[in-house]
């Protein structure tokens, strides 16, 4: 884009030099004379205060002082001259300042009097080689002021708006942006101030999305050129040390005129703990890739990107906070809140969730809201009491397999004893993405217990959207689907969906008949049943599916034939009513693959994609 502008300005020149000369030619010698250095006492006034309401931040530019300095030129940027004013210059008022400048060349033209242009702060003044009567920055955000002479005299414009407001607080620095990425500045900005036009966005470079700054003792000062808007707010973000800390966030839309102040006052009771996605102590849980589940198993900070599910690269809109929805211990002990992930939040397009100190075993699901509290997406975070096992269990599933169902916080054991309640894991409707709790009580109906927000069963059958925006809401419909408008692709037998709720790498089995566990499991190696502890076992090595019951289409808000019957779902579509899964029913000594209501809640034993 840089390249564009410069040619215009380029070919800009050329008509200019066609049109205009420095002096009539002479008609005896044709060559016209080389234009001659001059020598002037300019006077340089600085605009009026901006308007706006509240005090004028002591940061903001309202006297010149000794050592600014100004550029002044003419048609060429060789040519310019950088004025730096003594204090000898000044006015009293600081408002205008005096000084003789040697080796101008005017830029002499017919259709405007002005003839020398002038650019504050010199710093960032960055003109072409042909300036004309353009005055060009290579920046923004400054506090950039220029114009054209009147004779001797330069009265200078501001050519940002500003917004300005201060801060309480050991602040090395800031960065502000907005939630939509809106453009708050430029690489450069040029501008054409004459006598007799004015233009403060002549051309513009690339845009930039992000400011960064510094706090002058307690203030703020952001300056943003003509037809900037914060549409959606900003957000600015403050720096303790090396890392960001603390967090403000605006969430009015909010738009400055050129040459306005608008002053927030003092914002420090608004300044919020920030959570960095990007401190060294935050681990990124998308290495193994992105999922609507993640596996923790040590205490500390982790991060995700917060994006619909499986899908990388698809990032959600207008995420404004994360909150922990709900928690389970997978028993019906009285859950603690807080007691498996501590808190969550959301910054850069990322999820971060810390977990207590020390950790405890369990289940939560995050969720990402809006601005009105609009859930967008939510996902499952699995902290197991042991280390999840993946094996080919003498290759029952074709894909190797975890040693557990999704979300049981240990396998399940084929001993004597009653199996462990917290091997039951948690339970799913055909083709969702959200986890519901299994039973608390092993071989009992009985619904695990959760800390924050209790599942609820809708009076008949609910919308995928609403299903995202209440994934704590159970469709309902006796032998049939969970969903209004079936969809038969939610889940598949061939590649993982998004709306899979295994972890990375995993995914839910595909159905074939190929494999022992989806042909004939009962009649297949390492194969036993034992009711009375509630476990059935299948492989060699074998591995143990406790009896978890499932929780009926019939009746979807409790659990049914615990130690009695399990389903376990497969990826692959039975009907627009069922799911394909394996039915085993050792209370009637059936154990088949068969479709089943997708409104009932099964078990889902992960495999690897």
């Amino acid at each position: 884009m840089k390249t564009i502008h410069r040619t215009a300005l380029l070919l800009t020149a050329l008509l200019a030099a066609f049109a205009c000369q420095e002096k009539p030619v002479d008609p005896v010698d044709p060559t016209p004379a080389a234009p001659q250095p001059e020598s002037r006492t300019l006077t340089f006034v600085l605009p009026a205060v901006p308007a706006g309401e509240g005090e004028v931040p002591a940061a903001l530019k309202t006297a010149w002082k000794a050592g600014d300095q100004i550029v002044v030129h003419g048609e060429y940027a060789k040519d310019q001259v950088t004025v730096t004013l003594a204090a000898g210059d000044i006015s009293g008022d600081g408002k205008t300042a005096t000084v003789t400048v040697d080796g101008l060349y005017p830029y002499r033209r017919d259709d405007c009097a002005s003839t020398l242009y002038a650019s504050y702060p010199a710093s960032v003044a960055d003109n072409l080689k042909h300036c004309f009567f353009y005055s060009k920055f290579s920046t923004t955000n400054a506090q950039l002021m220029a114009a054209s002479n009147d004779g001797d005299t330069f009265r200078f414009q501001n050519i940002c708006g500003i917004l300005s407001m201060s801060v309480e607080g050991d602040f090395g620095g800031y960065t502000i942006s907005t939630p939509k990425k809106e453009a708050l500045g430029y690489e450069f900005l040029q501008v054409k101030l004459t006598d007799n036009e004015q233009n403060y966005r002549q051309y513009v470079g690339n845009p930039v999305l992000q400011l960064d700054g510094t706090v002058n003792g307690s203030d703020i000062l952001v300056f943003v050129p003509e037809g900037t808007s914060f549409e959606s707010g900003f957000v600015i973000k403050f720096k303790e040390g090396d890392d960001y800390t603390r967090i403000f966030k605006y969430t009015e839309p909010l738009e400055i005129a050129r040459g306005e102040l608008v002053d927030l006052g003092d914002i420090t009771a608004d300044v919020q703990h920030y959570d960095n996605p990007f401190s060294s102590d935050i681990i990124d849980l998308d290495e193994k890739g992105n999922a609507n589940c993640y596996v923790v198993t040590a205490p500390g900070g982790y991060k995700f990107k917060a994006v619909y599910g499986n899908e990388p690269t698809n990032y959600l809109k207008d995420v404004d906070a994360a909150e922990v929805l709900w928690e389970t211990w997978n028993d019906v002990s009285e859950v603690t809140p807080g007691s498996v992930v501590a808190s969550a939040s959301f910054a850069e397009d990322y999820i971060i969730l810390h977990t207590p100190a020390t950790l405890h075993p369990g289940n939560a699901v995050i969720a990402a809201k809006d601005a009105s509290g609009k859930i967008l997406w939510s996902w499952h975070i699995w902290v197991p009491a042991t280390e999840i096992v993946t094996a080919g269990f003498g290759g029952i599933m074709g894909n190797d397999l975890m040693d557990r169902n999704l979300g049981a916080l240990v396998a399940a054991e084929a001993t004597d004893a009653t199996v462990d309640v917290r091997s039951y894991g948690l339970m799913y409707q055909w083709g969702r993405k959200d986890p519901f709790t299994g039973s608390g009580v092993a071989m009992q109906n009985t619904v695990a217990t959760v800390a924050g927000a209790q599942d609820e069963v809708a009076p008949a059958q609910i919308t995928l959207e609403e299903s995202i925006a209440n994934p704590r809401l159970l469709g309902h419909m006796n032998n049939g689907d969970w969903l209004l408008v079936p969809d038969n692709t939610a889940w598949d037998d061939i590649d993982k969906t998004l709306y899979d709720p295994c972890p990375a790498g995993y995914r839910v089995p595909p159905m074939n008949t190929a494999v022992p566990f989806w042909n004939g499991i009962s009649t297949q190696a390492g194969w036993s049943v034992n009711l009375t502890a509630g476990w059935l076992t299948v492989g060699v090595p074998a591995t143990v599916l406790p009896i978890a019951g499932y929780r009926d289409d019939y009746s979807v808000g409790g659990m049914s034939k615990v130690g009695l019957r399990t389903l376990i779902w497969t990826a692959k579509n039975s009907t627009d009513a069922a799911g394909s899964g394996n039915d085993l029913r050792p209370d009637g000594g059936t154990f088949s693959l068969k479709g089943a209501p997708k409104a009932r809640l099964g078990s889902v034993r992960c495999v690897k994609e």
